[in-house]
C-alpha cells in the first residue's frame, strides 16, 4: 500500500525501500531474564539523555521546561498526572498503537522508533525545545519497547509505562522540591 503511494508519487518502489524498510541501526532484543536490569540500563540512558537536553536547551530558551499549567493544579493532582495517567496514555498511543501499526505496515524497526519518538515530542507541544528534548525520551521509550518486543504484549506495555513512570517522578520531584 505505501509502495503504491510512493509509486504514485513518483518516488518509486527503492526510496520506498529505503526509507522505510531499511533498518538504519540495530533494535537489541530483551531476554525476559535481564528485565529489571535493562529497566535500569534504559532509565540511566533516560536520565542521561535527558538531563542533558534539557542542559542545553535550557542555554537557548531559559525556563524552557517550566510549564505554568502544571504549577496550577495542586501537587497530588500533578504527581497523578505526571506518574501514573501520562505514562499509561502515552504508552498506549506513542509507543504500542504506532510501532504496532508500523510493524503491520512492515516499516523497519529503526524507523518505527525514529516515527514513534517524534510523535512522543509532538504530544509534548509546549515549545520547540519542549518537543526536541522530549523526542529523546520518546526515542528512548519506542526502542525499549521494541528490544521487548519478543516478549508478548504485556510485557512490553507494562514495562514501558514503568520505565516512563520512573523518569517522570524523577522529572516530578526534581520539578517541585
Amino acid at each position: 500500500m505505501l509502495g503504491l503511494i510512493f509509486s504514485l508519487l513518483g518516488w518509486g518502489k527503492l526510496t520506498f525501500y529505503i526509507v522505510f524498510m531499511k533498518d538504519i541501526f540495530p533494535v537489541i532484543s530483551i531476554p525476559k531474564k535481564k528485565n529489571l536490569f535493562f529497566l535500569f540500563i534504559f532509565f540511566l540512558i533516560e536520565e542521561i539523555t535527558n538531563w542533558g537536553a534539557y542542559y542545553l536547551f535550557d542555554l537557548f530558551s531559559p525556563g524552557f521546561a517550566n510549564i505554568e499549567e502544571y504549577h496550577k493544579q495542586g501537587l497530588v493532582f500533578t504527581f497523578v498526572l505526571l506518574v501514573v495517567v501520562a505514562p499509561i496514555l502515552e504508552t498506549f498511543f506513542a509507543q504500542f498503537f504506532i510501532l504496532e501499526v508500523m510493524r503491520k505496515l512492515k516499516v523497519s524497526a529503526s524507523i518505527s522508533v525514529v516515527i514513534a519518538a517524534v510523535i512522543f515530542g509532538l504530544f509534548h507541544y509546549y515549545n520547540i525545545w519542549y518537543i526536541l528534548a522530549t523526542i529523546i525520551s520518546g526515542f528512548v521509550f519506542a526502542y525499549y519497547y521494541m528490544a521487548l518486543r519478543q516478549q508478548g504484549r504485556w510485557n512490553k506495555i507494562l514495562l514501558v509505562i514503568a520505565l516512563h513512570a520512573m523518569a517522570n517522578i524523577v522529572a516530578f520531584f526534581s520539578t517541585y522540591y
